[in-house]
C-alpha cells in the first residue's frame, strides 16, 4: 500500500511537472507573438487590361516568406483606413511656374478624399525638415490649414525628410502606412544616403509613392542619364527618376512623373484609387526571430492570369541593432 501511494505521488508530481512546462511554452510563445508585430502586406491586382480585379478571397492568395507558406492572420478586400504621411517639396524651385500652389493643391485633395478615419502626418522640406505635428492627427481640417500656409524655402534635403518620415511611421496607428512624396527636384543637402534611405524604407511597411514634379528640360536630362547625374560644379548626385522608381518598387507602390499641372492631379488620384483598392494581408512570419537579413515576399494568386504588385521584402531589424 505504502509502495503504490509512493507511484501516485510521483506520478502526480510528473503530472505536475509537464502541465507546468506545457503552460510556460504556451506562455513563452504567446509572448513571443505579442513582441513580433504583423507584417501587413498591400496588394494590387490586376488583369491583363490593367484593370483592377474586386471581390477575391483569402482562400485566393497564398503568401510566401523565403519560400515558406505564411499563415495569413487578417485579410480584407475592402478600403481600410491608412497612416498616411505627405512630405512636400518647398524648395525656392517649386515656385516656378506656381508648382508649389499646384502640389499643395494635390496634398488637399489627398487629405479630402482618403479614407474617413485615416491619421496624416503632413512634413515639408527644403534645406530643413518640418513637421506639422510629432504625432499623426486625424484632424483633417488642421492638416489642410498646414498645407495652405506651406511658404518656399531653399535647397532640398530629400532623403533626411524621408527618413524622417519612415521613423515617425513606428509609432503609427494602422499596420497599412503610405507615404506620399511630391517634389521637383534632387537631393543636394541630406546628411544620409540613398542606401541609408532604402534600409529604412525595408525596414518599414510603408509604401512610398513618388512624384517627381520636374521640368521639361530636367526630366529629358533625367531620362536619358544613368543612376548617377554629374552637375556644373562636377558634383555626383543621384538621378531621381531612378531613385523614384527603386523606392516604389522597393515598397509595393508606383513612381510617377507629371508633365503637366493636370497629369499631377491624375497621378494623385491613381495614387488614392491605388489605395483604396489593394488586399490587404497580414501575417505573423513563421520565422520571428530579428535577425536584421532581408526577407523576400512572394504573394501567388489560385486565379490564372491575374497580375500582383506587392513589395518584394522586407528587413525585420534586431532590437540591438
Amino acid at each position: 500500500m505504502l509502495a503504490m501511494k509512493v507511484r501516485m505521488s510521483v506520478l502526480i508530481v510528473l503530472l505536475l511537472s509537464v502541465v507546468l512546462l506545457h503552460a510556460e511554452q504556451v506562455e513563452k510563445a504567446q509572448m513571443l507573438r505579442v513582441e513580433v508585430s504583423l507584417v501587413t502586406v498591400g496588394v494590387r491586382v490586376t488583369d491583363a487590361w490593367g484593370h483592377e480585379v474586386p471581390d477575391l478571397r483569402a482562400k485566393d492568395f497564398t503568401l510566401y516568406e523565403n519560400g515558406v507558406a505564411q499563415q495569413i492572420e487578417f485579410f480584407s478586400n475592402e478600403e481600410q483606413p491608412l497612416s498616411l504621411v505627405i512630405l512636400l517639396d518647398r524648395s525656392d524651385s517649386m515656385g516656378l511656374a506656381y508648382k508649389l500652389e499646384r502640389a499643395k493643391a494635390a496634398a488637399q485633395l489627398i487629405v479630402d478624399t482618403s479614407h474617413r478615419e485615416s491619421e496624416y502626418l503632413y512634413m515639408i522640406f527644403d534645406i530643413f525638415v518640418v513637421v506639422l505635428d510629432r504625432e499623426f492627427t486625424q484632424r483633417r481640417d488642421r492638416v489642410k490649414q498646414a498645407i495652405a500656409a506651406t511658404e518656399l524655402g531653399q535647397g532640398t534635403r530629400l532623403y533626411d525628410a524621408v527618413l524622417d518620415a519612415l521613423e515617425r511611421c513606428k509609432r503609427a496607428k494602422y499596420g497599412r502606412q503610405a507615404l506620399v512624396v511630391i517634389t521637383d527636384g534632387t537631393d543636394q543637402h541630406s546628411h544620409n544616403t540613398l542606401d541609408q534611405m532604402i534600409v529604412a524604407l525595408q525596414e518599414s511597411q510603408v509604401q512610398l509613392y513618388a512624384i517627381g514634379y520636374f521640368s521639361s528640360s530636367e526630366d529629358e536630362i533625367y531620362r536619358k542619364s544613368g543612376p548617377t547625374i554629374i552637375l556644373g560644379n562636377n558634383q555626383p548626385i543621384d538621378n531621381p527618376r531612378t531613385v523614384f522608381k527603386r523606392l516604389a518598387k522597393e515598397s509595393g507602390a508606383e513612381a510617377f512623373f507629371p508633365r503637366s499641372d493636370k497629369e499631377l492631379q491624375s497621378d494623385v488620384e491613381k495614387i488614392l484609387k491605388d489605395l483604396r483598392t489593394q488586399y490587404t494581408l497580414a501575417y505573423y512570419p513563421s520565422n520571428p526571430a530579428p535577425d536584421n537579413r532581408y526577407r523576400r515576399i512572394r504573394v501567388k494568386l489560385r486565379p490564372r492570369g491575374l497580375r500582383v504588385r506587392a513589395r518584394p521584402g522586407y528587413i525585420l531589424p534586431s532590437r540591438t541593432r
